[in-house]
């Protein structure tokens, strides 16, 4: 279990984000936490079904890498793009709400941190899950 710590890390902090925020209703914040906790048991079985078929393939690994490379691909997508929208929204609600606790230019500067911390964590979860055998 210790290859999908990062995956639990972004996991916690999607979660962490979803539940603390007040510009979203309880049943929203229900239907994404299912959605991320369907994701996440969907990510961990799917995951050890193709490490488990291609154990054994040390003449195909070309085959593992196409296999697992779409498996990856399709599952940072599910997980990075509804966050990201749901963040724009947020940043937006923020911005336009006058009783925020922050003030038009925290939001502003707080949207390239952000974007940055979001490509890395893309660019990580795609390098650690995707681009190994």
């Amino acid at each position: 279990m210790r290859e999908y710590i990062l995956f639990a890390i972004l996991i916690i902090l999607f979660l962490a984000v979803i539940l603390f925020t007040r510009y979203l209703t309880k049943p929203v914040k229900g239907l994404f936490v299912v959605y991320y906790l369907a994701l996440s048991i969907l990510f961990v079985i799917i995951k050890k079904r193709i490490d488990n078929k291609f154990e054994d393939a040390a003449q195909m690994p070309n085959a593992y890498w196409l296999v697992n490379n779409e498996w990856i691909a399709d599952i940072r997508h599910l997980l990075f793009v509804p966050i990201i929208g749901l963040l724009i929204y947020l940043l937006y609600k923020g911005y336009t709400d006058p009783k925020g606790p922050w003030k038009r230019s925290n939001i502003l500067g707080v949207i390239f941190p952000l974007a940055a911390l979001l490509a890395v964590c893309y660019w990580l979860f795609s390098y650690t899950y995707g681009y190994h055998f």
